[in-house]
């Protein structure tokens, strides 16, 4: 029985960690080439589910159909705020871009308790009910297609990064600001663009975490500091450390709460990172944009 219940929580943390993973690249790829710490990440998450419950519960359109235009608004914010607010906190000490980056996100995340309550809101869409059994396990399809819009998003990124002119020039900005600018690219531009992908990500995130759990305002801080929590495990400013990790905590998690030790959960996923911190303090994948 016991090795069955394992077996549940580590293919629901397999699946569960690809969300995280996404939600930790976003917060990753601003932090490698804009060099800022996006805690507002959390709150763009929540601002999404939101727009997917109402998208769903208003308009009866299926969550994951709300995906492109959602990428489209959320990336015009991300740039937007970049390049007309966030840059104006660049030239101050890193301990008050830090506060800033806190204050923005409590902003956003009392603007969503002043506009929705703090009732919870779950999305039940018809199209998402059901499992697939195979043996012992009850994959439910919400939380499949949760994984694979994850995965999506993230391969489609690493090809964007690995394999586009953008993705080398956001790659050279990472590396050497100061060299990137001497070469001739706008590195401003740049961390707009990084930023507005970072969003995208967020709004992906978010579509994903609608279908999983009931939304309340309090999921902006909270999912902040998951993203902070999973990069630090792999690697700030890593996206391949951010994957790994996300699926170290979605696995921790998975089969910690599979076995009934749900409330020490989120110790054991502290307690991974504090070991992995002794043994490498820059993370399992060091601190570059790979």
């Amino acid at each position: 029985m016991i090795w069955t219940l394992i077996e549940i929580g580590l293919v629901s943390g397999l699946l569960s960690g690809l969300v995280y993973a996404l939600m930790s690249t976003g917060f990753n790829l601003s932090l490698g080439i804009a060099r800022v710490v996006n805690l507002q990440h959390g709150a763009a998450i929540l601002w999404a589910m939101y727009a997917t419950f109402y998208g769903w519960h208003e308009w009866g359109i299926n969550p994951f159909y709300l995906v492109p235009p959602l990428c489209v608004v959320a990336f015009a914010i991300g740039y937007a705020a970049q390049r007309f607010l966030i840059d104006r906190a660049l030239t101050v000490p890193e301990d008050s871009q830090i506060l800033f980056s806190v204050g923005l996100l409590l902003s956003l995340q009392y603007l969503a308790q002043f506009t929705f309550t703090t009732d919870a809101h779950s999305v039940r869409a018809q199209a998402l009910q059901g499992s697939i059994i195979l043996g012992d396990l009850f994959l439910q399809y919400k939380q499949i297609a949760a994984a694979a819009l994850a995965l999506a998003v993230l391969l489609a990124l690493r090809m964007l990064l690995r394999y586009s002119d953008l993705g080398r020039d956001l790659k050279a900005c990472a590396q050497n600001t100061i060299g990137a600018a001497a070469c001739g690219l706008d590195t401003r531009r740049l961390y707009a663009v990084a930023m507005g992908i970072s969003w995208v990500c967020a709004a992906c995130a978010g579509v994903a975490l609608a279908n999983l759990v009931p939304i309340v305002p309090d999921l902006a801080f909270q999912y902040a500091i998951m993203a902070v929590v999973v990069s630090v495990l792999g690697g700030l400013g890593s996206i391949v450390g951010s994957i790994v990790g996300g699926l170290i905590v979605g696995v921790v998690l998975g089969v910690s709460q599979a076995l009934g030790y749900g409330p020490f959960a989120q110790a054991l996923v502290y307690a991974c990172v504090f070991v992995v911190f002794l043994v490498s303090p820059s993370g399992l994948f060091g601190e570059s944009l790979t």
